[in-house]
């Protein structure tokens, strides 16, 4: 038929154009991209980099170099291996790199209206992020004291499992403990790990993550390639990431809208608090938003919980691996300049260098955010020798600084001397980026550090881990997610 005649010749024309547009970009290359495997026509090279980007992106700039693109469809997204090139880009020129690319991986993990593009929003939301962290840090609920608050409590839990002498699974004491402190931040309460609400806010706080491990997958970066699709279809997974973002945002207004009905503006109890306070005093010009605390919130939640409790999940691991460095060097430590009883502060590192070293190779060793979120530029750029059109995606391989022989002792053991001069002072080069940096270094970093240090001490002055009887070793290959968590593991623990 005639109908069908036509279909078939716009069919053939779309894929025409398809192709023409294929070997126009990949053959010609027009714009000086940096090589890289030219792929399949209209799906592109993705599958040659995704989902393990980590041991795959170092293999592919042994032939392409420390510069390289990967396509997606009609998509091209820039990677960097090698410290040099993810120093210009990620603080060098942060400036010039600073932007996100608009996309729907993003709208679906932040929830649509949530983007943060750099700008004079973002800048103002970020800088009075800052500004009421150092403000609360000089009262009665500083950053330390939510942390420290917390330490009795997971105590309590660890000592409940020695008494039924039950092996310990640490995600559950950690995920509570960890979201704990930023619930105690941002909505000025403390939860009792019983509490229904805090039961609520982890279960939708865990399914969110449990669901994000569709992102690492080609599928998710395929169904970029037609924008606006996701709006319209998404498979079943990305209907349910985009539930769990949403069950999460909702709790966050339920927040907000409580605050601002108790609001006592001469003593703000919480960030909540300081952030509406602040918007009561400025004008309509303000950069700041209400739409702004929200996210500046889910930016929170979605980078400060999961990735801190994976962290210490990774402590736990390597101590059990490494008993010698458990009981003679880490509790060893802790015992000359705690004892048992006092209760650690973070102040306490600079006297306990082989325990923050410890720390600091844990985060290491597990790099748990292997490859660095997009960073793009507003306008045409030169990088590496190659012109780098703007709004093109480029993402950083931090996974390759962290093992690379030229900045580590042992790069590919568990070894805190890696953090450590010959004086035994702590010496941190500058390849260690687990939080990134320059203009978008990780907004909740300095909480994570407190926790990391504190967490970590407090349980290896009270309790001592073991690996469960008949196990020689536990497995240090991560499993799949959005960050590299370790497999599920469990292990005895008992009171010293």
């Amino acid at each position: 038929s005639k109908v069908g005649v036509m279909i078939f010749e716009i069919v053939i024309t779309i894929l025409a154009a398809v192709l023409l547009h294929w070997l126009v970009n990949f053959l010609f290359n027009p714009w000086r991209y940096p090589p890289g495997p030219a792929g399949i026509p209209v799906i592109g090279s993705l599958h040659l980099a995704a989902p393990d980007f980590h041991r795959k992106l170092p293999k592919l700039a042994r032939k392409y170099g420390p510069i390289f693109t990967i396509t997606a469809g009609y998509r091209r997204v820039v990677f960097l291996v090698g410290y040099d090139l993810i120093k210009e880009v990620i603080t060098d020129r942060a400036k010039d790199f600073a932007s996100r690319c608009p996309n729907m991986p993003g709208r679906i993990v932040r929830g649509e209206g949530l983007d943060a593009p750099y700008g004079p929003k973002w800048m103002a939301n970020r800088k009075f992020f800052y500004s009421a962290m150092r403000t609360m840090g000089l009262g009665k609920r500083g950053i330390e004291k939510c942390v420290v608050d917390e330490i009795p409590y997971i105590v309590e839990e660890l000592e409940k499992l020695c008494a039924k002498n039950e092996l310990f699974e640490p995600s559950s004491v950690f995920d509570s403990a960890v979201l704990n402190v930023l619930a105690y931040f941002t909505f000025g309460n403390r939860y009792s790990y019983q509490d229904e609400k805090f039961k609520e806010l982890i279960h939708i706080n865990n399914d969110f993550f449990q669901k994000a491990k569709f992102l690492n997958q080609p599928l998710f970066f395929l169904l970029s390639l037609v924008p606006g699709l996701h709006k319209y279809w998404l498979p079943q997974c990305g209907k349910d990431l985009k539930e769990s973002v949403g069950k999460i945002n909702k709790f966050v207004k339920a927040e907000i809208e409580q605050h601002r009905q108790n609001l006592d503006r001469k003593n703000p109890r919480d960030y909540i608090d300081c952030y509406l306070k602040e918007l009561d005093q400025m004008n309509d010009q303000s950069e700041l938003s209400e739409l702004g605390l929200e996210m500046s919130i889910m930016d929170l939640f979605q980078a400060g919980t999961e990735t801190t409790s994976t962290t210490l999940r990774w402590a736990i691991l390597y101590m059990v691996n490494n008993p010698n460095i458990q009981t003679e060097k880490v509790q060893q430590e802790i015992d000359d300049v705690l004892g048992f009883d006092r209760l650690p502060q973070y102040e306490d590192r600079m006297r306990m260098p082989y325990c923050e070293a410890t720390v600091l190779e844990v985060q290491r060793m597990a790099t748990i955010a292997p490859i660095g979120l997009q960073h793009c530029s507003e306008e045409d750029q030169m990088l590496g020798g190659y012109r780098i059109p703007k709004r093109t995606s480029i993402m950083a391989c931090y996974h390759s600084i962290h093992f690379d022989p030229k900045f580590w002792k042992n790069p590919n053991e568990f070894d805190p001397c890696n953090f450590l001069d010959s004086n035994k002072k702590v010496c941190i080069p500058d390849a260690f980026m687990p939080f990134g940096g320059g203009l978008r270094i990780c907004v909740g970093m300095n909480i994570a550090k407190q926790e990391l240090f504190l967490f970590f001490v407090a349980i290896l002055q009270k309790f001592s881990l073991h690996l469960p009887d008949g196990v020689d070793h536990l497995d240090e290959e991560s499993g799949s997610g959005i960050t590299l968590a370790p497999k599920i593991y469990q292990v005895k623990i008992k009171r010293r």
